[in-house]
């Protein structure tokens, strides 16, 4: 059986889409966000300020510039989880395969030897540790409400700034 992460439909992918949005306010990262729109082509769907695309600066120390590819990396991997999960769990009310959870990590591990240069030890602790933090979120009773709510938001208006989303995510916070 081979694992796809693509989209089934329009319905999927407004769930993963959704799912990414949540991690990234989830994760405090919702600064590197400009909008994100369900029109957009399935891999640029989320829209990043030039923040997120750092690839070093002469002024800052080796140890920062790498902390923040760091960062950039595990959100990347917190988001394409935070998608899966979403369209799993809160839209399909299925359980995520391990053929998935697999096809997951491979992504992870390839992105984290190529983008930071870790070796399998590292990128697997990450890797778990968003894993583990998301799956409970996602299966959050009052998580998974503010998700159907931010789909039906988003499916009607296609499109969400950052300001917009933080908005419809706000619920998040009291929970």
């Amino acid at each position: 059986m081979e694992t796809s992460l693509k989209y089934t439909d329009e319905n999927d992918k407004c769930y993963g889409v959704t799912g990414m949005a949540i991690g990234i306010v989830a994760l405090d990262s919702e600064e590197l966000l400009d909008s994100l729109s369900l029109d957009a082509d399935s891999g640029d769907s989320i829209k990043f300020t030039s923040e997120y695309y750092f690839s070093g600066n002469p002024r800052l120390s080796a140890k920062i510039a790498w902390n923040e590819i760091l960062r950039h990396f595990q959100l990347s991997t917190a988001m394409m989880i935070s998608n899966v999960m979403c369209r799993h769990y809160v839209c399909r009310h299925t359980a995520i395969s391990d053929d998935m959870r697999k096809a997951m990590m491979e992504i992870a591990s390839a992105e984290g030897r190529d983008t930071c240069s870790l070796d399998d030890d590292e990128i697997n602790g990450m890797f778990v540790k968003s894993y583990n933090y998301l799956h409970r979120l996602f299966n959050h009773n009052g998580v998974q409400a503010v998700a159907n709510d931010f789909a039906r938001t988003l499916s009607a208006r296609r499109s969400l700034t950052r300001s917009e989303v933080i908005e419809e995510l706000r619920a998040l916070a009291m929970l």
